[in-house]
């Protein structure tokens, strides 16, 4: 004899048991998304400053490396000058290090000397040493000494002991590039520029000035390049590069109130409000010349 299955124990969900279930499962999806949703927005911030960090360390390491051979030249004799008579070495090149212009220069990739732009622009500097094979890439064939483009420069007037040397100008300076984008451009008297790295929003130098040639390794204050009162006695720069995310990777709707917008510390530390999306933020190096400091 079959049992009877009691009718109360085959009764099914009621519409609103329905409803509830339903409701648990929209707000417990509707989380997992929005979690998903800001996992992803914080990753793509995170990879672009991880960018912006690495484009920051490739400028810095291509200004300071050129920065640290400013001025530096063979010895090519001895001189005594004065009374009583002191003994100095004679250089190759004894000219300025480094030269600046707060507003760029007229034509970076001029073969003689690059005058400043008189009207709205951004900083470029000028960095002059001796070049050879160790201390640039060998270029060209026969090889030679290069520029900061790679390109293999001709000797400089003169010969020492029947040897030709070298002198490179390096021209450094911001441009915009096929991409639209602000660049981190590098010229020489060579002629023709070439991009080094892309991104770079804004820059500002100051230049580290001694008082005098006999104390030349006391610093004795920062000036833009228009204050420079003599360029010989520059033994330190130092640099600032704002570096821009390369997508527009920040989310506005997370600033509602128009009254906090995102913002960033500029190159003066000056507060700056976003808004186009983009992240910023400033690197600074400074740099010792280390071939004008005296012992």
């Amino acid at each position: 004899m079959k049992c009877a299955v009691s009718r109360a124990r085959m009764r099914g969900l009621s519409l609103v048991e329905v409803m509830v279930s339903l409701v648990i499962g929209m707000v417990v999806v509707g989380a997992v998304l929005v979690s998903y949703l800001s996992s992803g927005k914080s990753s793509r911030q995170q990879s672009a400053y991880a960018d912006m960090h690495e484009n920051a360390q490739m400028a810095m390491t291509l200004l300071s490396r050129d920065l640290l051979l400013a001025g530096y030249a063979q010895v090519s004799g001895i001189q005594t000058v004065g009374v009583p008579p002191v003994s100095t070495f004679t250089r190759t090149y004894s000219g300025r290090a480094v030269f600046g212009c707060d507003k760029g220069f007229v034509a970076p990739s001029t073969t003689g000397t690059v005058a400043c732009v008189t009207t709205a622009g951004k900083p470029a500097i000028e960095v002059v040493y001796e070049a050879d094979e160790i201390n640039t890439v060998p270029s060209g064939s026969p090889t030679g000494p290069s520029d900061c483009k790679g390109t293999k420069i001709t000797p400089a007037a003169g010969t020492l002991s029947g040897v030709d040397y070298f002198i490179t100008y390096n021209r450094f300076y911001l441009a915009t590039g096929a991409s639209g984008r602000s660049e981190l451009y590098c010229a020489s008297a060579m002629g023709g520029a070439e991009p080094l790295v892309e991104n770079v929003d804004d820059m500002k130098i100051w230049y580290g000035e001694a008082a005098s040639a006999a104390t030349s390794r006391q610093i004795v204050r920062y000036v833009m390049a228009a204050d420079v009162t003599d360029w010989q006695l520059i033994v330190s720069v130092r640099v600032c590069l704002l570096m821009r995310s390369s997508e527009p990777v920040l989310d506005m709707e997370l600033y509602p109130d128009p009254l906090q917008p995102p913002k960033y510390l500029d190159c003066d530390s000056t507060e700056q409000t976003i808004t186009d999306r983009f992240l910023r933020r400033a690197y600074f190096t400074t740099t010792t010349l280390r071939n004008k400091m005296a012992f």
